[in-house]
């Protein structure tokens, strides 16, 4: 399967008569923007804002965030959530670099902890947030939507925006070219026979919180029994696969740019042949881990032949020992595997963040602890905090994109 992303830089964005792209200046009618997204019955009004990185601004309720994609030979977009169902991971697509949508909501608790991105100051160094141009959706439900309506509403807003600014750069020249093409499982060419065989199991979701019928995950499906899957790198890359309402430490944003999947293509062919992806979600009762754990770990051995395997999680405590669970599984049939974990301790200690104590787990890579406190300060504009009094992000964790359980994470510690 062969993916090509035509990449196009915007280095400013503003509003404008009409969308238009040239000169890495990307102009927005945004009353254009704004009649598509209040076009979806279950929202009321919506409200766009643009912020820049060096603002004095911070966008507070951030809810999740879109890398602007759209495709270009007439395939569906983020199928099965905006486009129709159709698979994707092949043919063209557009994005933008230095653009994202971003969405907020509008009915979180102000008295929890808020997630925030900061256009500067310090806070901005820890998110790639800080240093994109952001078109900010800020929405509100229509009398009568139930919560669930609600997010869905508003990620649907966010990925309506995405294709809309995405599409800018239909018919121009790209800034550069990524081409990603992985052969089937089966197809090794004999001279890279010899490289280990790496596959990457991706959990997308835990059932901590049961989804609801429109929080379409996979292809547009909510992901409820689902068992371990099969899919095919360009198909994360490329839409297939976007983040549910549970937002702990993940950005739809990421993984459209997943970094584990990226890695593995740059390394493939040369120190390592990419095997290819297995999908699984943390599961809420025993039986359910042991058997998700069982058919992860044959799938990575038996039908891609894996030698190694890269694991991640999406979610609290559950999920990593779900994904622990299945790692262990691996690890019993002769895989090496390698676990990219977020610090879940409350005393800091190395001890504490691990959770489980399988002795064949014995490479772990931290991505941070969303914890750890922290304070910034007072921003001269605040985005998406009508209503309430906006507050610094108070902690790591409350700082979109900062620690990203993906492996995106910017932020760096050391334990003494």
């Amino acid at each position: 399967m062969r993916l090509q992303i035509d990449w196009t830089d915007v280095a400013s964005v503003a509003a404008g008569a009409s969308k238009r792209l040239a000169d890495r200046r990307l102009e927005i009618d945004l009353a254009e923007l704004r009649a598509l997204l209040e076009s979806d019955v279950r929202l009321a009004r919506v409200q766009i804002d643009l912020a820049h990185p060096g603002e004095s601004c911070r966008i507070a309720r951030v809810f999740d965030v879109f890398a602007p994609r759209a495709k270009e030979d007439g395939g569906e977009d983020f199928p099965g959530v905006v486009g129709a169902l159709a698979r994707v991971g092949s043919g063209r697509t557009r994005a933008l670099a230095g653009v994202a949508a971003v969405v907020t909501d509008q009915q979180v608790d102000p008295s929890t902890t808020l997630t925030s991105i900061d256009m500067s100051g310090p806070a901005s160094l820890l998110s790639p947030f800080g240093r994109t141009h952001n078109v900010v959706i800020s929405a509100w439900a229509a009398p009568g939507a139930g919560r669930g309506e609600y997010l869905a509403a508003v990620r649907h807003a966010g990925l309506r925006a995405a294709v809309f600014l995405a599409q800018a750069a239909h018919g121009i020249e790209p800034d550069r070219v990524e081409v990603f093409d992985l052969p089937a499982p089966t197809r090794i060419p004999a001279e890279h026979a010899h490289l280990p065989r790496v596959a990457y199991v991706f959990q997308i979701h835990s059932h901590q919180r049961p989804t609801g019928v429109d929080e379409g995950i996979l292809y547009g499906d909510p992901v409820r029994r689902m068992l371990p899957t099969m899919i095919h790198p360009n198909e994360v890359l490329d839409g297939a696969i976007v983040r549910g309402f549970m937002g702990r430490a993940a950005t739809t944003h990421a993984t459209q740019n997943h970094p584990v999947i990226r890695e593995l293509y740059a390394q493939h062919g040369r120190t390592l042949w990419f095997a290819g992806v297995v999908l699984t979600v943390a599961q809420a009762t025993e039986p359910e881990r042991l058997r998700s754990a069982d058919m992860a770990a044959g799938l990575v051995v038996d039908v891609l032949g894996a030698d190694g395997a890269v694991f991640t999680k999406i979610g609290g405590g559950a999920p990593h020992v779900d994904m622990a669970q299945a790692a262990a599984a691996c690890e019993a049939r002769g895989v090496k595997t390698t676990l990219l974990v977020e610090d879940m301790s409350t005393d800091g200690s190395q001890e504490g963040m691990l959770l489980f104590n399988f002795p064949g787990l014995d490479a772990i890579v931290n991505v941070g602890c969303g914890q750890e406190k922290t304070q910034f300060p007072a921003m001269e504009r605040v985005i998406g905090a009508e209503g309430i009094l906006p507050t610094a992000p108070t902690t790591y964790g409350a700082i979109c994109g900062a620690i990203e359980q993906v492996g995106a994470s910017r932020v760096m510690a050391q334990v003494q």
